[in-house]
């Protein structure tokens, strides 16, 4: 099953969790067992998955990128580049499998805009 994901951003840089439309799309494709690929079809965003973020968390990862590809000019392509488009999931018992404190993370990183994200939920 094929499944879009559509949002508005509200800032240049920021993360929103999507784990709660990731986990319902598998669940409205009705697979047990199997796999979901998650894309981000945007030069300047991308996906991750990694221990939930409290609010005043997400400025760090912007401080690591910024340290880690300081040239203002080319940012918002390269950070997106770092973090990248793409993540694999297993699903089982319908839900995708996460850690304890897991969570899905779209990266927006030229914000404020009109974001998609692809899913592809197979078995």
């Amino acid at each position: 099953m094929f499944k879009e994901i559509t949002f508005r951003t509200s800032a240049r840089e920021e993360a929103v969790d999507i784990t709660d439309q990731v986990q319902a799309a598998i669940a409205e494709a009705g697979v047990d067992e199997g796999f979901v690929f998650i894309y981000v079809p945007h030069s300047t965003a991308a996906v991750s998955i990694h221990a939930r973020l409290e609010k005043d968390e997400a400025p760090r990862l912007e401080r690591m990128l910024d340290t880690a590809y300081p040239d203002k000019d080319a940012s918002h392509t390269t950070k997106a580049a770092f973090v990248a488009p793409t993540e694999v999931g297993i699903i089982k018992g319908g839900r995708m499998l996460l850690g304890e404190d897991q969570r899905i993370y779209f990266y927006e990183f030229a914000g404020p805009a009109t974001r998609k994200v692809y899913l592809y939920v197979g078995s």
